[in-house]
């Protein structure tokens, strides 16, 4: 980071689940968060600390101009919700993809048909780069310890998350629990207060649960709070395929990065 730039720390309610969670796990990254995508980006173009700036869920962001478009593709989504908003998931017609560089359809191991799949965007988007990315669940993360999946494997579990799409995760977990009590779909981006906490331990105590499990961006605004039981957050890798090399080599070669 260049000498002078001013690094501001913000809370989860500011700055938002995602950032929280991104920041931690990459600490030398620049995070810019603003209400104009513009803006977030000239601040970090003109404080010369970055070679590159990524906007995140940019892609309709038409006021910014970029030199590449990477789009995630969730393989978990059924198709009936494949519609433009209200009546589906999709902020444009699936069409839309022709504009992107990049594909890469999360959430592989949910899907029917992976080929079949993969010939139906590269209808839409002939010239784009594919890559598959299949969520794994590897590690449980708690206050002051670290285990490995296989902990739940003999445990009933209590889960609770805010995300897009719940019902994936809920059959994760419940296929690596011994027994999945109870499943607490919220709102994605949940805010959390005493009310809703209490209602969660209530809920878990009702169940009698061993383990209680949620998700890193949920974490981030649990303040601590105590559930009177074990709890943790489900820490998960993606597996890409082609590999993780290739993709960043591509990056280089289409934006003209210097390798490191």
């Amino acid at each position: 980071m260049e000498p002078g730039y001013k690094v501001q720390k913000r809370s989860v309610d500011e700055t938002g689940d995602e950032v929280q969670l991104l920041a931690a796990l990459l600490p030398e990254a620049v995070f810019s968060v603003d209400r104009s995508k513009s803006a977030a980006a000239q601040r970090l173009a003109d404080s010369a600390s970055v070679d590159l700036i990524i906007i995140d869920d940019g892609f309709q962001h038409f006021g910014l101009a970029r030199d590449l478009d990477i789009v995630t593709y969730d393989a978990a989504i059924s198709r009936r919700m494949l519609k433009s908003f209200p009546y589906g998931v999709l902020r444009e017609p699936l069409s839309a993809l022709k504009r992107a560089d990049v594909i890469i359809i999360t959430r592989s191991n949910f899907a029917r048909d992976r080929g079949l799949l993969q010939r139906k965007l590269k209808q839409i988007s002939p010239d784009a780069a594919y890559y598959y990315a299949p969520f794994i669940i590897d590690e449980l993360v708690g206050y002051d310890r670290r285990l490995p999946v296989k902990y739940l494997e003999d445990k009933s579990v209590f889960l609770f998350a805010g995300v897009g799409n719940f019902g994936p995760l809920r059959r994760q977990v419940a296929a690596l629990s011994g027994d999945l009590d109870y499943a607490l779909e919220l709102s994605d981006h949940q805010q959390y207060n005493q009310r809703l906490l209490s209602k969660i331990k209530l809920l878990a105590n009702r169940f009698d649960s061993d383990v209680i499990v949620t998700t890193g961006k949920d974490w981030f605004k649990l303040g601590g709070f105590d559930f009177g039981r074990e709890i943790y957050y489900l820490n998960q890798s993606i597996d890409l395929d082609p590999g993780e090399e290739k993709l960043v080599a591509h990056l280089h070669d289409k934006l003209g990065l210097k390798r490191r």
